[in-house]
Formats: C-alpha cells, structure tokens, sequence
C-alpha cells in the first residue's frame, strides 16, 4: 500500500492554473474540487462575486431612476432569464450590455406604458397581437432614448448582442430574417430620426430598403405620434396593416397560395427576367420597385414570422433512450466478424489515406519540443540541486516540471452518424478513417473518442406506441428511443476497441437520426475532459430525420430546429472547437465550421485535412 502511494504522489499534471500537480492531489481534488483552492482563489472569486452583486445593485438603482418609481423593482437573475443567459460569478462586457439594455427598456416601459389604453387598441389576432406589442415596447424606448442618449446606446447594444446570439447578424438575404426583427431594426431607426440603418448586414439592409418603399408614409406617421399612446397605437395598426397587405396576407398570415407556385410564377414571368438580371446576388431582384408579385423568399420571412412559435423541443418519453458500448451490442463472434470484414475494406483504402494518416502524424510529433522548467516550489525533484536542500533545508526551489507542447493536451471526439442513408461505402469510410486517425492521434498523446448515434427502432418503435395508446395528444415531440453508441472512449486504448469499432459496419444498426440530442450528448462528454483544448467533429449525410416525431408534431423542422439550436449553445459557450463533415450534403447551412463532400472516397482526405487545421494550424 506504500508503494503504491509513492507512485500515485509521483504522477503529475498541471491543472487549470498551471500548477503542477501530485497524483494524490489530484484525487483530492476529484472527490473535493473545494478542497485544495488557496487563499488567493477563494478572495478572487469572492471579489468577482462581489462585483457582479454591485453590478446587480447599480442597475436596480438606475432602472428606479429611469422608471420614476422608488417601487420598481428588478433582479440581475431576472434580467439574465428574460435574455436567456446563464451568469457566472462575474460577468462579462457583452452580458453586461445585454442585461444594462434589458433593464432600461423594462424601466422605460414600466413609465411610459399605459396597461388600459394598451388593451383597448391591441388586435385580438395572436400574429398581429405580438406586432402590436414590440412596437409599443419601441415607443417606450425611443420616449427614453431622446432625453438620454445613454440609454440608446445601452438598448442598442443589447439588440446587436441579442441579434448574435441568434446568429441574425450574418444573415445574407431578408429571407432568413424573421419580419418582428426587421420591424424592430426599421422602427427603432425611424422613431430615434436615424437616417442609415442601424445593423448594416445585407439581410437588415434588405428589409430596410423594402419596408420604406412600401410602408414609409406609416412609418413617418408613427414617428410623429410617439408621444401619444393612443394615437401611436392606431398608427401602428395602420403600419401592421400596410405591412401586411405589402407581403401579400392578411391579419391570419401570408396569402393563401403556396410558396412553390409563387416561385414557378417568378420564374415564369417578370420576376424571373429580374432575377436573371441579377444572376450571383440572390435576394437582390426582390426589391426592385417595379416588381408586382411578392417575391417567395419574403412570403416565406412572412409565414414564419406570423405562425405561432414554435413549441419548446422535449421528448414524448425518455424510458427507452439508451448510451450503450458497442461491444455490448453484438455478439463476440459478430464482433470477429465484423473486425475482419473493416480489416478487408482497410486494404481497399488503406493506400491513399494512410499516406495522408502519417503526414499528420508527422506533423504532430514535429510540434512535441520537449523541455524542462527548473527553480520551481514543486513538482520532481531536481537531482542537481540536492545538495542545497541537504546544506539548507529551508531551500524551497529545488524542483523541476517538463514544459510540454500545448497541442499534446488536446481532446477530440468523432461523432458518426449511424443512419440508415449512411449504409454502404459511407460508414465504411466513416470506420475506416476513425480507426487510422484515432490510431495517429493517440501515438500523439492525443485523447480520441469515436462515438455514433441512431434510434433503436424504425418509425418510433415504443415511445411512438405508448403515444399512439395515450390517445395521440398534439405536439408530443421526439417519439422515438435514441442509441448513443460508445465505439471507443477517451481512455480506452484503440487495440483494445477495434472489435467494438468494427461493430459500426452492421446494417443492422443503422436505423434513424436525432442530431441534436446526439450533438449535445457528446458535448457533454467532451465537456468533462480535463484537456485545455476540446474539438469536436461531427460526420453525417443529411439533416435530421425521424418519420414517427415528424408525422406527429405540427413543425415540420422540430427536429433541424433543435439541432441548429444546440449548435448556438456549444458556439456560444466557446468552450468545444465544433466542425461537421457533410457526405452529399450542405453542413454549412447549419454549422459555421464545415466540409462538404460530394464523394464518400474523399471523406478520409478531408477528415485529415480538417483535424490538420484545426489542431495543428
């Protein structure tokens, strides 16, 4: 037991400080991450805390101030549900614009806004209702923003943060802008006198340009009734209308014709002759002042805007999802079997990809310049400064760490899509280039996780019958049971899993996909890595599809939608280095980080090229 005591206090490492530290302290440190903070760290993060409640204090204060009510009342907590942010124990200039900006506009509406003439006005309709609100809450502001060019400022910069953090501001066509957001940019400009817009993107500048050829004698009517509630508000329903009727719909939506024969009339008639004019710059024909149809992509800006919101993502039932190993999936001789099947296709692709393999290899081991740091309070002991302990025993820099490369303390997590479209030559590749890289990164030090996702039936299997036996209630979400599937941990070593990797090639177990669940799975797995730098890459072949969720809730991108939602958070947070290789298929349209691919042959050169870049470069 000594023994192995004196070779756990020997292993070491250096955590998030850069401390070196013993294996013990580390186990300590495991089991009470509170246990082993100094004194210094404890009056930091007391300090941050500190600050962060005084932040807290000084916008109460400022938001009674502007709201002229010693009995208004708000909360940082509040303020930071409200714009969906997740505080720390400090925080940072871009949350401290969101939430300065929140609190002026709640204040700002609490002093100007009238509950009772607010209610006479507002349209019983629930799209137009909601146009109805955001333009009220802009005349709040803008009576605010004259008098204070402060607090504009601070509005301001909450929309721009807000806008990002909905990935708006890099919005190429209006299409891809809600009308609420384009009304709030266009309306905002227009009660505070602003003569350019105020986002300058090509999808805000779009809707600028055609918002005031259409609707501008509403607006200059707007502006000028800013003071008076009950007039703006007719005003605004003027506006409401206008814009509406512009879009071609009416208070219920877009004009009853589908957006397919919108566009076959386009491209049969002037509008396509437009568009040919302006072949390269999409979007740009749809605001040419002659134009008599409504351009399709804005009837579909339109019918987004005006639908109902769509309901929040969940699942029907969890009972059945399952994170399984493969090795717990087949049989062993199924295992062999499928082993010697992956070590044949190996030799079919081995040639090329593992020349471009090794060339990595290369260039990760040329990165590992090894060196050692001396005069250090712990860590090994020097040997060559034994003799000035022995001399004198207060002599406290007698131990030496080695300086490692920052690249060697890196995770990566390849996560495989295990669907049915992925059968054949495709996740042959997918196995094939996992198991030859991960082979590479781990003679690199490099820690590798290979991970796939599908369901574990087809057409919802038992969550879509237990539906089906509770009377089929409406917006039941994701009806079907997920399989997270661990091919190979980050600590198992790879000779150890080749069998369980080789289990991927089974027909059997390609079913569906549920991206977005899967994407969060493994980032939260890499999540609880203790390396430094955490990448993430994602290999598929389409968007997410399960036939059962589909068929049975009313949105038909429930599923799309919450992939692209959980992508926001994993980019946001900026904590998981996120890419996605696309067999066949546009991964840019959601993920900003992406490859795609027209030939699965090519997915083991771009897989390494993308790994090259990301970890080496």
């Amino acid at each position: 037991m000594a023994q192995s005591d004196e070779i756990r206090s020997t292993i070491q490492k250096r955590d998030s400080k850069g401390r070196v530290r013993h294996g013990a302290e580390w186990l300590q440190l495991w089991s009470d991450p509170q246990s082993m903070r100094t004194k210094e760290e404890v009056a930091e993060d007391r300090a941050r805390l500190s600050e962060r409640r005084a932040f807290g204090r000084q916008l109460a204060a400022a938001g009674r101030g502007v709201a002229d009510d010693a009995a208004f009342a708000i909360s940082l907590s509040d303020l930071a549900g409200q714009a969906g942010l997740t505080l720390g124990p400090d925080t940072s200039p871009a949350e401290q614009a969101i939430l300065r900006g929140r609190a002026d506009s709640l204040a700002l509406f609490a002093r100007y806004h009238d509950p009772a003439v607010h209610s006479d006005l507002r349209p019983s309709d629930a799209a137009p209702a909601r146009l109805f609100d955001l333009l009220e809450g802009l005349r709040c502001d803008a009576l605010g923003a004259r008098p204070y060019p402060g607090i504009e400022v601070n509005i301001r910069r909450a929309q721009i943060e807000r806008l990002d953090r909905l990935d708006l501001l890099g919005a190429h066509l209006a299409s891809l802008i809600p009308l609420a957001e384009a009304l709030r940019m266009v309306v905002r400009d227009s009660l505070t006198a602003r003569r350019e817009p105020s986002i300058e993107t090509a999808g805000f500048l779009m809707w600028d340009r055609w918002l005031r050829a259409r609707v501008g004698p509403e607006l200059a009517a707007l502006a000028a009734r800013v003071d008076d509630q009950r007039a703006f508000g007719a005003a605004a329903l003027d506006l409401i209308g206008a814009s509406i009727d512009a879009l071609g719909g009416n208070a219920e939506g877009p004009r009853r014709r589908s957006l397919s024969d919108a566009a076959g009339e386009n491209e049969e008639g002037e509008g396509a002759e437009a568009a040919d004019g302006d072949e390269g710059r999409p979007g740009d024909a749809m605001f040419a002042e002659e134009a008599e149809e409504v351009p399709p992509e804005l009837l579909a800006a339109a019918a987004a805007s005006m639908a109902e919101p769509p309901a929040p993502y969940k699942a029907w039932s969890t009972a059945w999802d399952e994170v399984v190993h493969a090795s717990a999936i087949g049989r062993t001789a199924d295992a062999r079997a499928a082993r010697l099947k992956m070590e044949e296709k190996r030799a079919v692709y081995r040639r090329d990809l593992a020349r471009l393999v090794v060339q990595l290899q290369r260039r990760l081991l040329s990165l590992q310049r090894r060196s050692w740091l001396f005069d250090l309070e712990e860590g090994l002991i020097d040997a060559a400064r034994l003799d000035r302990v022995i001399l004198n025993p207060g002599f406290a820099d007698a131990y030496k760490a080695e300086d490692e490369s920052p690249f060697r303390d890196t995770s990566v997590t390849l996560l495989i899509d295990n669907s049915g479209s992925m059968r054949g030559k495709p996740i042959e590749l997918a196995c094939i280039a996992a198991d030859m890289i991960a082979s590479a990164l781990e003679k690199c030090s490099v820690g590798v996780e290979i991970l796939g996702f599908t369901t574990a039936d087809w057409r919802g299997g038992k969550p879509a019958k237990d539906w089906a036996r509770s009377g089929r209630p409406a917006e039941p979400g994701r009806l079907n049971a997920l399989r997270h599937i661990i091919y190979k941990s980050a600590d198992e070593p790879l000779r150890r899993t080749r069998d369980s990797l080789s289990l991927m090639l089974s027909d059997d177990l390609l079913k569906e996909n549920v991206d977005g669940e899967a994407l969060a799975w493994a980032a939260r797995r890499l999540a609880q890595r203790a390396a430094s730098r955490k990448v993430l890459i994602v290999i598929s072949d389409g968007a997410p599809v399960d036939e059962a969720t589909l068929r049975g809730n009313s949105d038909p991108r429930i599923l799309d939608r919450h992939l692209r939602e959980v992508i926001g958070q994993i980019e946001r947070a900026g904590q998981i280095e996120l890419a996605a290789i696309g067999i066949k298929h546009d991964v840019s349209r959601t993920y900003r980080n992406a490859v795609v691919i027209s030939r699965a042959e090519d997915l083991g050169a771009r897989l390494v090229g993308l790994l090259d870049r990301m970890i080496v470069n």
